[in-house]
């Protein structure tokens, strides 16, 4: 039944984030009672949701899609981050919803929404690992065995990372869209928390556009640099 579920989903991965970042401004009693410390919590978990997802893609990025956004795969990717868990993209996505329900300090979210997407993420791993098993057979098996499902093994880092070449411009390529995402995610939920006023907003999030806008303009001009 969560294979099913995932392979319904997969479709719409890419929007489910921006859904659920959406019911961050739900009006919820608080987690803390201290802004401050619900915000540093949130910039911390935040970022290292964006670090998992820029060492992933900036060492070996797998894509799972094929046509109409079905689960695919040509090959079986084991090494590298992917030695440590077997989904460290999710496992960052994860990780951003989390810090960005800290920063909102929205008790409804994380007693509520988070566990949902949670359900909804596992149901999408569950379908794709059910494709990877009926591809790849006892190597995935051995790898599943081996690798650890969603946590990070970090006790494997300095092994994983052996003679791996990290590409920066390939982070920025693949993830400018992230990243202007989750900026302007931060500063609209400190609009909604009366923070900053709607000038310096405004301001914020064209200066985050132009710079994505120049990223797709470098992307169209060196396309080499996105592999």
């Amino acid at each position: 039944m969560l294979s099913k579920l995932g392979n319904r989903l997969f479709h719409y991965r890419n929007v489910l984030f921006p859904i659920f970042y959406l019911a961050l401004f739900i009006p919820s009693k608080p987690v803390f009672q201290s802004n401050f410390r619900a915000e540093i919590i949130g910039c911390i978990i935040i970022l290292g949701g964006m670090l998992v997802r820029s060492v992933t893609i900036g060492l070996v990025y797998i894509v799972r899609g094929g046509k109409n956004r079905t689960i695919y795969a040509e090959d079986l990717v084991t090494g590298g981050i992917y030695s440590l868990c077997r989904n460290p993209m999710y496992f960052g996505n994860i990780l951003l919803l989390l810090g960005f329900a800290f920063f909102a300090n929205s008790l409804l979210f994380i007693s509520v929404f988070f566990p949902l997407f949670i359900l909804f993420y596992l149901a999408i791993i569950e379908a794709e690992e059910a494709f990877l098993e009926n591809k790849f057979g006892e190597t995935f098996a051995e790898y599943r065995k081996n690798v650890n499902y969603l946590l990070p093994d970090l006790r494997k880092t300095k092994k994983a990372f052996k003679g791996q070449k990290f590409k920066w411009k390939k982070v920025i390529y693949k993830e400018h869209n992230g990243f202007f995402i989750f900026f302007s995610g931060i500063f609209l939920l400190m609009f909604y928390k009366g923070q900053i006023n709607l000038l310096p907003l405004v301001f914020i999030i064209t200066g985050l556009a132009f710079l994505n806008g120049m990223v797709k303009y470098m992307k169209w001009k060196h396309p080499e640099n996105e592999t």
